[in-house]
């Protein structure tokens, strides 16, 4: 066989690169996929299986001399290509390159298409998909089992919601779940059984990155098909995070990796070794070293693939709070449930003596126990881990303790611990959020690329040096809230809100006199505002907060930067970007805001959110409108949940007005307008408040009309007149004064909700122009506009007029010309000849000013016979 065009992945081929050769064949018809280097065992009997039918043929069988061009899926490393790497670099042999391992593509692809999905067989379907080619069930199948194995199953970090997808695209088409079932987990071989017990053996477990990494190495006499599967069966086996494996036949060293823990990158330290792979899986093949000689030099790599992780101190829930041994079991559930934890931290003299669950608390209740000190009910492990303890250590340490939480001191070590000394707590949910983080990069890019967005950013010049000055010394510093949000999503508006775990006005005063500006200072709320170089810059300490009835205002208290993010309203807004010159440009998102940015979701973060502050119900219809995002349906329906229970009606006027004038000074309501009506907040704020789809229409020809004619008419005044047309006056009335609204922005709402409705007709039957003038004059010009969007047409058509013409016709005289001229006396007959005038003007007369002023002689001269 002499092939033009080749399709080609690495040796030792494995289902991801078998499914995406399989897959590049429907997209290049005209090429030959070429296997070399050997299959792994389960790829090779699935082969075998389908021998007929997927057309493959070994590189030793093909006359190689006459190709034009190769396409090389899986790996960019081009000496993973063995002996076919010639080709690849062969002068005039077009390549393209399929890969998903990130990077830069490499140098001698002439055209690449990469992406960060957990399996290149996701990237591969996805462009399947978008031309509308459907694969065979075979071929499904081997693509269905490259997205198994190359994401655990979708159980890696790495794992993306693509890949999630293209297994259904799989499943779609034809692929077999009992032959996925049948390869993916093939049982090992009494060969392989045999290695697997050797290497158990002689395996030694190292700490690296805080993980614990098997290093196992051995020789072998015969060449061992699949030992990717026995390193596989290992990790499942040992108790360890991550393994080495370095196996010894036919003259060369077969290194495979695998890694269990974010904290170690597997792939990353074999690189060292000319391999390749993923986070979490890897491989490579060393010639001419023996085998001592490459475990040394795997065991020197892996450290290159640590991964900067959080840290116990980075979780923790901070700073602690205990109650005395003494206190009652209900008085210390009553404070979990107001703090809103999962147990308490039990104290003795000034020791931490133990712990409690929350459940615990409550079945002590339910046997009658209310009353009884809570040290009855509480564990006495209280071991701690060190502040700068792994994510690892943090599992086996809650896996230890048997309890939901561990104490975190500067070194840990057993108990007790002088409270003094407790920095903090992690809580079995802490962790969660630590390990549901993602290590893809979020929607801004790179800690460096975030950093280098914040110091582009305009009029802020000079900031970020001066606050990573100042930072030093202060537990976190942070870019919080809407700010972060802002900057992944390039938004041009920006404000400086700063959140410091320590003294939060300490660290404002140091930041004025480093920018030499001025400090205004809320010693109650431990919040400052620091105006310098026309920037100004918030500045509060990082706190938690707990509600002590619904819709209250919040009860403050000092805490880590994650509490602080946990108390805010939505995911979007609770990501934090460190300023201090250590990790500048790190993002800090425990709670997955970045993802659902990019999704356009819009989440809460606990079910009692709205409840506790029904103004965010109002906050996330203005994002949705503003951003196009979506609340998820769980969240819509705790919204619906809390205008239902007649929270709304709680708030105070005040803060329902400062909401609804934000939604409707937006650009475009139309969508919070509806979606305020779909939720029934707008009957909670007044039951005849009208936010239905007729009046968003009326809405949208009101800004129409305002845009077009108007465009100094008032906005949020405008539109809120026109959700209030159903209010009886006197009720718009009391309502707008227990919102608190200005009188003179009171009228304009008043006038566009009553008045405009009312002038319909007689402005239908205005005989002339000048009548039009005289109905229109006397309100403000929000009334015109909205009179020209309804419904009567010939009232809007003379409303039209109005704003186009007549309002702005003006007499080329005034009463001082009058009295100067004519040697009137200052009385009303000077203002009823203006009147009659500019009445004569608007009705096509009068023009100029000696026509004025002679017609202004006449009537004069008539008045005073």
């Amino acid at each position: 066989m002499r092939p033009t065009e080749i399709i080609i992945a690495h040796q030792a081929t494995d289902f991801d690169a078998l499914g995406s050769m399989l897959a590049a064949r429907r997209l290049y018809p005209g090429a030959q996929v070429v296997l070399h280097g050997g299959l792994n065992r389960n790829v090779r009997e699935f082969v075998a299986l389908h021998e007929g039918e997927l057309d493959l043929v070994e590189a030793a069988r093909c006359d190689l001399s006459g190709v034009t061009r190769a396409i090389v899926v899986e790996t960019a490393a081009i000496d993973r290509l063995g002996e076919l790497a010639e080709v690849v670099r062969r002068p005039g042999v077009e390549t393209v390159l399929f890969d998903h391992h990130g990077g830069e593509p490499a140098e001698w692809a002439g055209r690449a298409v990469t992406s960060d999905d957990g399996a290149l067989c996701t990237t591969m379907v996805v462009i399947l998909g978008e031309r509308g080619i459907e694969p065979t069930p075979a071929e499904a199948t081997a693509l269905a089992l490259g997205i198994h194995e190359d994401t655990g199953s979708l159980t890696f970090a790495s794992t993306t919601l693509r890949d999630v997808e293209a297994l259904a695209f799989c499943a779609r088409h034809g692929a077999s779940q009992e032959l996925i079932a049948r390869f993916l987990h093939l049982p090992l071989g009494d060969e392989q059984r045999a290695l697997l017990t050797t290497l158990v053996d002689v395996g030694e477990t190292h700490d690296v990155a805080g993980a614990r990494v098997l290093v196992a190495g051995a020789r072998w006499p015969r060449y061992v098909d699949g030992i990717s599967t026995v390193a596989s069966k290992i990790v499942e086996l040992a108790e360890c995070e991550a393994l080495v494996m370095a196996v010894e036949m036919e003259g060369r060293v077969f290194v495979v990796g695998r890694s269990r823990t974010p904290a170690l990158d597997i792939g990353a330290a074999l690189a060292g070794l000319g391999g390749g792979g993923h986070p979490q899986a890897a491989s490579a093949i060393v010639r001419g070293r023996s085998l001592e000689a490459v475990q040394r030099d795997a065991l020197a790599a892996l450290p290159a693939g640590a991964v900067q992780v959080p840290l116990a101190r980075d979780v923790m829930s901070s700073p602690p709070w205990f109650v005395d041994d003494s206190t009652s079991i209900e008085d210390a559930l009553d404070e979990c449930r107001r703090r809103r934890t999962s147990g308490v931290q039990v104290a003795r003299g000034g020791m931490l003596i133990g712990a409690a669950e929350r459940e615990d608390l409550g079945r002590a209740i339910a046997h009658g126990l209310a009353h009884a000190p809570v040290r009855g009910v509480m564990s006495a492990h209280v071991d701690a881990v060190a502040a700068d303890a792994s994510l690892a250590e943090l599992q086996r340490a809650l896996l230890h303790s048997g309890m939901g939480r561990v104490p975190v001191t500067a070194t840990g070590g057993p108990g007790p611990h002088p409270v003094d000394a407790v920095l903090g707590v992690v809580t079995r949910g802490d962790l969660r959020r630590a390990l549901r983080e993602r290590t893809a990069e979020p929607p801004g890019g790179t800690a460096g690329e975030l950093g280098e967005r914040l110091v582009a950013l305009p009029g802020l010049e000079g900031l970020w040096d001066a606050v990573r000055e100042v930072a030093d010394g202060y537990d976190g510093v942070y870019l919080v809230g809407g700010a972060v949000r802002d900057v992944l999503l390039g938004e041009p508006t920006f404000d400086v809100d700063i959140a410091v775990e320590g003294d939060g006005v300490a660290f404002a005063r140091a930041l004025s006199s480093r920018l030499e500006g001025r400090v205004h200072v809320h010693e109650k709320f431990r919040t400052a505002v620091v105006l310098a170089r026309g920037q100004r810059v918030d500045v509060a300490t990082a706190r938690s907060e707990h509600y002590e009835r619904p819709a209250a205002l919040p009860v403050v208290e000092h805490a880590s930067i994650q509490r602080d993010l946990h108390r805010r309203d939505f995911t979007i807004n609770a990501m934090a970007v460190d300023v201090s010159a250590k990790g500048f440009g790190r993002l800090v998102d425990p709670f997955g805001g970045a993802e659902d940015l990019a999704a356009g979701r819009l989440r809460v973060l606990h079910n009692l959110s709205f409840i506790e502050d029904p103004t965010r119900i109002f906050r996330a219809v203005r994002y949705e409108n503003r951003y196009g995002f979506a609340m998820v349906a769980q969240t819509r329906e705790l919204a619906r949940a809390c205008v239902e229970m007649g929270l709304v009606g709680e708030v105070s006027g005040a803060r329902v007005r400062d909401e609804l004038v934000a939604i409707l000074s937006e650009d475009r309501v139309g969508g919070a307008v509806r979606r305020l009506c779909e939720l029934g907040v707008d009957a909670e704020v007044h039951p005849a408040l009208d936010c239905g789809e007729p009046v968003a229409a009326l809405i949208g020809r009101i800004d129409a009309v305002r845009a077009r004619l108007a465009p100094d008419a008032l906005v949020w005044q405008a539109r809120m007149g026109a959700i209030s047309r159903r209010i009886p006056g006197d009720e718009l009335v009391e309502l707008l004064e227990r919102l608190r609204i200005r009188r003179r922005d009171a009228r304009v709402v008043c006038e566009v909700a009553v008045v405009a409705p009312r002038l319909a007709a007689p402005l239908a039957a205005a005989a002339d122009r000048a009548r039009v003038g005289e109905l229109l004059d006397a309100h403000p010009v929000e009334v015109a506009v909205a009179v020209a969007a309804g419904d009567d047409e010939r009232a809007a058509a003379a409303a039209e007029l109005y704003l186009e013409q007549l309002r702005a016709m003006r007499l080329d005289l005034d009463g001082t010309a009058l009295r100067d001229e004519l040697g009137l006396e200052e009385s009303p007959l000077v203002g009823e000849i203006l009147a009659e005038l500019l009445r004569r003007r608007r009705n096509g007369g009068v023009e100029g000013r000696a026509a004025q002023l002679a017609a202004a002689r006449e009537l004069a001269a008539e008045a005073v016979s």
